[in-house]
């Protein structure tokens, strides 16, 4: 009888361990930090005038980091607070104007922070999840124009309005605590920078508690 009652009890103790177990990994905070790769899918039709000249301005791709913190309601729908600093999308191109070589060069630095609910359809170790949010975006653009024998001509201008993002992406679990997440999404600005629109890629590591 003794014998009996003790596995009893040892099966409703890991029982109870388990179901605690599995609440603390279901709901609370977490932390998160990663790497960017964004690309430029920039409306640069306001700089059409620029094509007669033999022109072309289109900016590179680049790199960034995020930053995230949220909380899991349950173990189904969490919402977050999304950081990412993207830096030096550039332009650089010469071109003959007449017979003066006439170069320009500009880069476009982007913070975004971003409100964004992430939804877990499916539950596991392995958690896809899609996203959506909305935020505010500072876009700062510094801009050189340069030719031999003539002074060259510089401006910035920096500005902040709010964007949107919708994305998917997987989370996955290495331990309750620590997950490895990977996301592709695609962000816009809206009023003034609504010309500032890419796609980023990234992945990170993301601590819970």
């Amino acid at each position: 009888k003794m014998r009996r009652l003790l596995s009893a009890l040892g099966c409703i103790a890991a029982l109870l361990i388990f179901a605690t177990s599995a609440s603390a990994a279901s709901t609370g905070m977490y932390v998160g930090i990663g790497g960017t790769y964004a690309m430029q899918d920039f409306d640069t039709g306001d700089l059409d005038s620029l094509r007669q000249y033999g022109f072309d301005p289109k900016y590179d791709d680049t790199w960034g980091i995020n930053g995230k913190i949220g909380y899991k309601v349950n173990p189904y729908f969490s919402v977050e607070l999304a950081l990412e600093y993207l830096t030096g999308f550039n332009y650089n191109q010469t071109a003959r104007v007449g017979v003066t070589p006439v170069t320009l060069d500009s880069d476009i630095d982007i913070f975004t922070a971003i409100i964004a609910a992430k939804i877990y359809p499916i539950q596991g170790m392995i958690k896809p999840y899609f996203t959506l949010g909305l935020g505010v975006m500072r876009a700062s653009i510094d801009a050189t124009a340069s030719a031999p024998g003539y002074l060259t001509s510089t401006g910035s201008d920096d500005e902040t309005d709010p964007c949107g993002k919708i994305g998917i992406g997987v989370d996955y679990f290495v331990s309750q605590n620590v997950s490895l997440n990977l996301e592709g999404a695609y962000t816009a600005g809206f009023n003034d920078l609504d010309d500032v629109r890419y796609f980023t890629v990234s992945a990170g590591v993301a601590f819970h508690f």
